[in-house]
């Protein structure tokens, strides 16, 4: 690599570091001082899986009458474990505790989470966030369970469910056993659970339902959820809001512009066609109509970057008004986007 290409990659990366942060402007940073809220945070697969096996039957039952709703719902949609009342349930649970799977989840839990202050403060400057923007909301009640990876989070009225086991480092042998491919491992890092609890609940809260489901409306709603996520937590890193590599990131950003010309010149924007929607913001090593080096989900990327240049454009849009609207070919036209 010659000395000049040198200097003008250390240049480029000084650039793009600027650019990211003059991103980041002071309306990303109200003041939440004044705002005040009462999370209930509840690991309560330590309860769970700390029971004394030899007493499950005895020991299960007040954690049952402490946590109603939620043991409801864990054992019937989450474990699969069926009613909580009936006279086998200790059984069943039982054997969800000492199936071997399980138990090795929760020795390593110890070893990645011997506590949970960053967590708890991490997502309670998200809930703030939330609160500022959205003063009607209630803080849900959040539990830390052993779901036998079933599924990262499950949101309900009143709480929401974290499976601690998907959030043990994208190096953890587990998932190699489990064959999950290592380009869905990046985000599957304790440093993202904070921020997948409140994507989970924009996801929730405001589900994709475009009246036109093509391209464009789908790279949208996929960006005003990544934006929804970076103004719960505005000093979150580029990476970790969209799962990326750092090489990844630096990619999107030096392609933004051909990337959004290939689309309009191959007139992609307004197609309705699944498969190809699928290309541009569905899982994968990477967007395969923009080549093997480059980042997944690029649409998504390009989604995010139009949202905020929405948002810039027209400051009297409120965070909660932009998550209602559902016309993305409106937000395109209004953002006047110009990578």
């Amino acid at each position: 690599m010659s000395t000049v290409f040198k200097r003008f990659e250390w240049l480029f990366c000084i650039a793009l570091s600027i650019t990211v942060f003059s991103c980041r402007d002071k309306n990303m940073y109200p003041d939440i001082s004044n705002v005040t809220i009462d999370l209930n945070l509840i690991p309560i697969y330590q309860d769970i899986h700390g029971m004394d096996t030899l007493k499950v039957k005895e020991e299960i039952v007040p954690i049952i009458d402490k946590y109603p709703d939620f043991m409801k719902a864990f054992s019937y949609k989450i474990a699969k474990l069926g009613n909580p009342e009936a006279p086998d349930y200790s059984d069943r649970l039982y054997s969800f505790v000492t199936y071997p799977a399980n138990k090795d989840i929760y020795e390593k839990s110890k070893e990645v989470f011997p506590d949970f202050h960053v967590f708890k403060r991490e997502l309670e400057t998200g809930f703030k966030y939330y609160k500022h923007y959205f003063p009607e909301i209630s803080v849900p009640d959040v539990y830390l369970m052993i779901s036998g990876f079933s599924q990262s989070i499950a949101v309900d009225s009143s709480w929401v469910g974290v499976s601690i086991e998907k959030y043990f480092g994208q190096d953890c042998k587990f998932y190699s056993w489990l064959g999950i491919p290592k380009y869905l491992r990046k985000g599957m890092v304790k440093e993202k659970m904070a921020s997948d609890v409140l994507r989970a609940m924009a996801l929730t809260n405001y589900p994709d339902t475009p009246e036109v489901d093509d391209l464009i409306n789908n790279m949208i709603y996929r960006g005003k959820i990544r934006y929804f996520v970076q103004r719960m937590f505005p000093d979150i890193q580029d990476s970790l809001l969209f799962d990326y590599s750092k090489e990844q990131i630096r990619w999107c950003h030096s392609h933004e512009a051909d990337m959004w010309a290939s689309l309009v010149e191959w007139k992609h924007l307004f197609k309705e066609d699944r498969m190809l929607i699928q290309k541009y913001t569905g899982d994968a090593p990477f967007t395969s109509n923009f080549g093997n080096n480059s980042a997944p989900r690029a649409g998504e990327f390009l989604g995010y970057k139009i949202v905020d240049a929405y948002m810039r454009k027209n400051k009297n849009v409120t965070l909660k008004a932009l998550m209602e609207e559902t016309d993305g070919r409106k937000i395109l036209a209004e953002s006047h986007y110009r990578p």
